[in-house]
């Protein structure tokens, strides 16, 4: 696959200005997660054709991973349903007039996706394995050091 440099820059850069909630300092990391749980379903297969599905395989998913940076987990509605909020990634399905529930999300939310550039480029696994990095080095690692992202930074 012939990938342009621009288009992968543009993405990572999207990914990393994302708005994450702060409480007394630290980084609420569940949107960063979200993605890593996300990425890891594509290359596991479970994710196919840019249909995110709020299903246990994802929830799973998630808890994992967050697990290994954070004691308390932010449960998986959250970040599922308010990553909607950022350019590239979408909900299929009604809106929440507040906030969501897991059975309000099983019953108005079909599914998720993504750019579709973005879905295009998280196939390869050499691009997808540079926008995991990237994301746990600028959200995680940042944020287990005490230090603030800088929330522009191409790299």
């Amino acid at each position: 696959m012939v990938v342009s440099q621009l288009k992968i820059s543009y993405y990572k850069n999207l990914l990393l200005s994302m708005t994450v909630a702060k409480s007394h300092g630290a980084i609420n990391i569940a949107k960063p997660v979200l993605l890593l749980a996300i990425f890891e379903g594509i290359e596991c297969g479970d994710i196919q054709g840019n249909r995110i599905l709020y299903c246990e395989q994802l929830i799973t998913r998630y808890n994992a991973i967050f697990q290994q940076y954070r004691n308390t987990i932010t449960p998986s509605i959250y970040p599922y349903y308010y990553l909607d909020s950022e350019e590239f990634y979408y909900i299929k399905g009604a809106k929440a007039r507040t906030t969501p529930s897991a059975k309000f999300l099983r019953e108005n939310v079909e599914y998720a996706s993504l750019d579709d550039d973005l879905w295009t480029l998280l196939q390869d696994a050499v691009i997808r394995n540079e926008f995991k990095e990237a994301i746990i080095k600028h959200y995680i690692k940042t944020e287990q050091n005490n230090l603030k992202p800088d929330r522009y930074a191409l790299q």
